[in-house]
């Protein structure tokens, strides 16, 4: 049974405190249908769409919580992505208030793209859609956490990496894991240096899993290449960078037999260091795995 779930209801916080909005058995389906991170609100001078007429929207709203039946804390969500719809438009923006270029900026621009055929044009460049995640996340450990701020519970990573075909894994803190997603980007480069990507409202389908009894400390993402990255969220570059890396260490060190100095001289071969976003509260780093580089690797 593949489960429905419309953008009805969106949150911008991630909190045990919400009560789901649809509960499904552990292996589900679900196709979920999301708001851009404008909440559909952003609109260019002679927008195609015309004038944006309804109620006042928030920043990165996410559709959900989702309870996952028998995911309990100290578990694993799995979240298999196996399609990215994404609308007929995206909307971008920048100025001088925000952004990692925003000392460069010159005037505040607001752009409508028409997405068409798997393609997007901007100042004339033609570009491949690439449709990833943003926002995809669970109830954090403690309180609530808006959906802005990435952190050990997934949330605002913007990871360019969770497309359709990898599986994204999440630490699980409370019962039925509550799950919620949003602010597609039908294309965005590393590190989203502008403050935004192609923002749009789309339709993710994903398969959730529960893993019994055990959970990384970040999440973790696989690629449909083999590839395995550790996503970490941190106040500085440095600081995300640092704790990706210890992770990918710790999640090596529990699934090879390597000696640990062996690991980190492995690390600086076949492991990358990259850069996810540097615009959010908390800047995300990942640290990944090349595909193949450790045959019959897990997680």
């Amino acid at each position: 049974m593949n489960y429905m779930l419309s953008d009805d209801r969106c949150v911008h916080a991630l909190s045990a405190d919400e009560e789901p909005i649809l509960r499904v058995p552990d292996g589900a389906t679900v196709s979920v249908k999301t708001k851009d991170c404008y909440e559909n609100t952003l609109r260019a001078e002679n927008d195609p769409r015309g004038p944006y007429t309804g109620p006042a929207g928030g920043g990165n709203p996410a559709t959900g919580p989702i309870f996952v039946e028998g995911a309990m804390p100290g578990d694993t969500l799995a979240c298999e992505i196996l399609s990215i719809e994404v609308g007929e438009y995206a909307s971008m923006r920048i100025s001088g208030r925000g952004g990692f270029l925003r000392d460069r900026v010159t005037a505040p621009i607001v752009r409508c793209i028409p997405l068409r055929d798997g393609f997007g044009e901007l100042a004339g460049v033609r570009m491949p859609l690439d449709p990833m995640i943003g926002v995809i996340g669970v109830a954090p450990e403690t309180g609530a956490i808006d959906t802005e701020t990435p952190g050990a519970h997934g949330g605002n990573m913007d990871a360019r990496l969770i497309r359709a075909g990898s599986t994204l894994y999440l630490p699980v803190f409370h019962e039925g894991a509550l799950l919620a997603l949003g602010d597609v980007h039908a294309k965005m480069g590393d590190g989203e240096m502008c403050i935004c990507g192609l923002e749009c409202p789309a339709v993710v389908t994903l398969r959730v899993s529960v893993i019994r009894g055990r959970r990384e400390q970040w999440p973790v993402l696989r690629g449909p290449d083999g590839s395995f990255s550790v996503l970490a969220s941190g106040e500085t570059l440095e600081k995300a960078a640092r704790l990706a890396a210890d992770a990918m260490l710790d999640f090596l060190q529990r699934r090879t037999q390597i000696d640990v100095n062996e690991l980190i001289l492995l690390m600086s071969l076949v492991c990358h260091l990259e850069v996810c976003q540097v615009v959010d509260p908390l800047i995300t780093a990942r640290v990944r795995l090349e595909g193949g580089a450790m045959p019959g690797l897990a997680f």
